[in-house]
């Protein structure tokens, strides 16, 4: 069957060294005017110690600390915490808590954007397709696989197929047909960049 067009973010599955993986994440801070963001969206690092989404421009590769699995925050408006996938960019009383999978070793399933994406595009590099979204779920995807020179600064590196390429019956497990779900590895990551000083 065919896949739909359905990008989800990064979701993770994983450890890519083969250590248990537990969910961990950790709890990062975000200015109250920061920014929409869902869960799956990619933040990156910012000069105050807080972490704001991703803008995917050349640059941000080298700051981006993680995958967002959630937001806890006093409301407002309410008077009172909530808990949610989705941060709307306004609305809190102080700093958001931002839960990220920081871990530079997790590796995370991911919608391509185009392909299919197939065996012969495993150890290649890739960006992100950033796609507006306020249902509190990410729907950034995968773009074009490149291994010409300089494709070493986009930041995920493709590891595998979703499924090990087998076709399940379920969306995005069809190896054969675009918008194939793959398994993608951080490239350049924050915490283990080496970064100039």
């Amino acid at each position: 069957m065919a896949n739909i067009n359905a990008p989800f973010g990064l979701r993770a599955v994983r450890r890519g060294d083969g250590a248990a993986w537990t969910s961990n994440h950790t709890t990062r801070k975000m200015q109250n005017n920061a920014g929409a963001c869902n869960r799956g969206d990619v933040v990156k690092s910012l000069a105050d110690g807080t972490v704001a989404v991703s803008t995917i421009a050349a640059g941000d590769q080298l700051i981006n600390v993680g995958v967002v699995e959630g937001f806890h925050y006093l409301s407002s408006a309410l008077g009172y915490p909530i808990w949610t996938n989705y941060w709307p960019g306004s609305g809190a009383l102080g700093l958001v808590d931002v839960f990220v999978i920081d871990d530079p070793f997790v590796v995370f399933e991911v919608m391509a954007a185009t392909g299919p994406i197939t065996l012969t595009d495993v150890g290649a590099n890739a960006p992100l397709v950033y796609n507006a979204s306020t249902t509190g779920f990410s729907k950034w995807a995968l773009g074009t696989p490149a291994v010409s020179t300089g494709s070493d600064a986009l930041p995920l590196r493709i590891v595998g197929l979703g499924n090990n390429g087998v076709n399940v019956g379920e969306n995005g497990y069809d190896a054969a047909s675009a918008n194939n779900i793959v398994e993608v590895a951080w490239n350049l990551h924050y915490s283990k960049t080496l970064l100039a000083t």
